[in-house]
């Protein structure tokens, strides 16, 4: 029930219970006159509550322009051009300018003040979801330069363990000195790089978690021991469900021995098959229990999120196991890692989009770098094989020339992960233990095969503060029933142009984390962002949107030429103030003196 409606009710019960009383006098003398005074004093009660407008013609001119005062305004920009309706919502802002106007909200601007022609926004200007509450007032905004700080930064907020998070971003350094920008978590500091002096450049920061669950790392820009930046990074890191990983090999060898052990050992489900003589194989199980091998079908491969194989070995399969195989990954997902090896010029399915440069030069160890470190491996021998760089692959692993030697693409729901590398157990031999396990797990990994979530939530505001709108979005083939945010229900907003998308709005009281639960009975956490977080990089969104207001709006030049329209005015409170005070004398000198 709204506010209009309450007062009406209540005014009509007051009513009511007024003339009931006046009829129950004894004394029947005046009677009518006071009805009338206690209905006129109940109505004025009314009036005084609720808004009464009218509306009038009026004429705007470039007087009717107004200046909203944000944060890092100019000052001289105000007293050269002499506004005569200057507002804030800022208390800070009002304290240093007194003569703003102090508003409780920028709706006010559209309900105080209707006759405001333009706006003109000075400093950083306003967020997005203020900008929508000018209701299409024109505005002129000349947005500053971008403030010194971050100006962009992203990570992923959900990893699996095992993943490594990747902090990266732009930073502009307006400062004579160097900047040292820090990843820490637990009081730790994690990883860091720093910014020259008066330089706008990339950043990247990592680190490995070594948890599972909700995690905050804070992200901190230093110049000294001065803190020039703060912001939480929040992480869901979930717990790695095992991977299922088949390896077939045209024999024992020491790679595939390795490489069982070494899956065996962190907690993959392994089975291997190697051949020994023509018809005769031998089958290892790890983590697993016995399946018989012998013949590749659908319903076997289906059991495995990855298959691990030699080229040769793959080639070398029946036309139903190589059928089989191609349905499993096109269809269902599968993955599959190829291993490189000198299998003939015959053509596959599985080397189509990698082609293969050799080069006349002898084995040599070099130094290998993966995608997502920023540090290089121990050396490692390679053969003088390379993949051709093609626009339809991603590149894994490079050597020290840049040249590929693992890649990856597409094929149908499934992918195909492509290496030349064929000896990466002497890591092992030498000791090299985290480049080994680097080096799998990220093949593995590009490889393996993706369920589809039942429900995909994402929160879509990009810096979700406290005490500002956040919209959580639900992409479900199912229509949700019930959802609850921090155990609040709340109403969806289904998208009108697709169909299984749904909007959730929601204002977050306290920073830290929140949890959504939907009927799917699964929850998703997301993380509401203190205010002194990531100042700066607020500062530069809300230069950006301001600025695409401004340009949507084609904000109207200032001009001396008279515009008449209505506009509602609202009727000052005192003359119902007035008419309730004589009306309440009436009644009060008619019961004491005239009685």
């Amino acid at each position: 029930m709204n506010w209009t409606i309450s007062v009406i009710l209540i005014c009509v019960l007051l009513a009511i219970f007024t003339i009931w009383i006046e009829y129950r006098r004894d004394n029947r003398s005046r009677l009518a006159w006071r009805i009338l005074a206690s209905i006129i004093a109940i109505v004025a009660l009314a009036c005084i509550a609720l808004p009464i407008t009218y509306l009038t013609e009026t004429k705007t001119t470039g007087d009717n322009d107004a200046v909203l005062l944000t944060e890092n305004y100019s000052a001289d920009s105000i007293s050269h051009a002499g506004y005569k309706m200057i507002f804030t919502t800022d208390k800070a802002i009002k304290k240093a300018y007194p003569k703003a106007t102090l508003l409780s909200n920028i709706q006010d601007i559209n309900n105080i003040h209707p006759a405001i022609k333009q706006l003109h926004i000075l400093g950083y200007g306003l967020d997005e979801y203020e900008l929508q509450q000018l209701n299409h007032i024109p505005v002129i905004y000349n947005a500053p330069s971008i403030p010194a700080g971050i100006s962009a930064i992203n990570w992923p907020g959900q990893l699996k363990a095992g993943e490594l998070l990747q902090v990266q971003g732009s930073y502009n350094n307006t400062l004579s000195q160097p900047v040292k920008l820090l990843l820490k978590g637990l009081n730790t500091s994690m990883d860091s790089v720093n910014i020259p002096a008066g330089k706008s450049t990339s950043f990247e920061l990592a680190t490995l978690p070594k948890v599972t669950g909700r995690v905050a790392y804070t992200f901190l820009a230093l110049n000294g021991k001065d803190t020039l930046e703060k912001g939480s990074v929040p992480v869901t890191i979930e717990a790695a469900k095992p991977i299922k990983i088949l390896l077939l090999s045209a024999s024992p060898d020491f790679e595939t021995k390795f490489l069982k052990n070494w899956l065996g050992q962190n907690g993959y489900v392994v089975a291997s098959r190697a051949a020994i003589s023509k018809d005769k194989t031998s089958q290892d199980f790890v983590n697993m229990e016995k399946e018989q091998l012998d013949h590749l079908s659908a319903a076997l491969l289906n059991k495995f999120d990855v298959v691990v194989g030699d080229l040769s070995t793959l080639k070398s399969l029946s036309p139903a196991e190589n059928a089989a195989l191609k349905q499993q990954v096109d269809q269902n997902g599968l993955g599959i890692v190829i291993r490189a090896d000198s299998s003939g010029k015959a053509t596959s399915w599985l080397q189509n989009d990698f082609g293969v440069n050799t080069v006349s030069a002898k084995t040599a160890a070099v130094p290998l770098l993966l995608q997502g470190q920023k540090n290089k491996t121990a050396p490692l021998s390679v053969d003088p094989t390379y993949i051709a760089d093609r626009n339809n692959i991603q590149n894994l692993v490079f050597d020290n020339q840049n040249h590929i030697l693992a890649a990856t693409t597409l094929s149908g729901q499934g992918k195909l992960v492509f290496t030349t590398l064929r000896n990466t157990y002497t890591w092992m031999l030498a000791g090299s233990n985290n480049d080994y396990s680097a080096l799998w797990s990220l093949l593995i990994n590009k490889a393996a095969r993706k369920l589809p979530p039942a429900a995909n939530w994402a929160v879509t505001s990009p810096i979700a503060g406290v005490n500002e709108p956040v919209t959580a979005q639900l992409q479900s083939s199912a229509t949700p029933v019930q959802i609850t945010i921090d155990h609040a229900v709340v109403s969806p907003v289904q998208n009108a142009l697709t169909a299984y998308e749904w909007n959730y709005n929601y204002w977050p009281q306290i920073a830290g984390w929140h949890q959504i639960n939907s009927n799917e009975k699964n929850s998703f956490w997301w993380y509401a962002y203190p205010k002194n977080n990531w100042n700066m990089l607020r500062n530069s969104k809300k230069i950006a949107d301001t600025k695409k207001y401004s340009d949507n709006r084609n904000a109207i030049t200032t001009v001396t030429k008279q515009i008449h329209q209505k506009v509602p005015i609202e009727v000052s409170k005192m003359y119902f103030y007035l008419l309730l005070l004589a009306c309440i004398t009436f009644l009060w000198v008619e019961k004491k003196l005239l009685a």
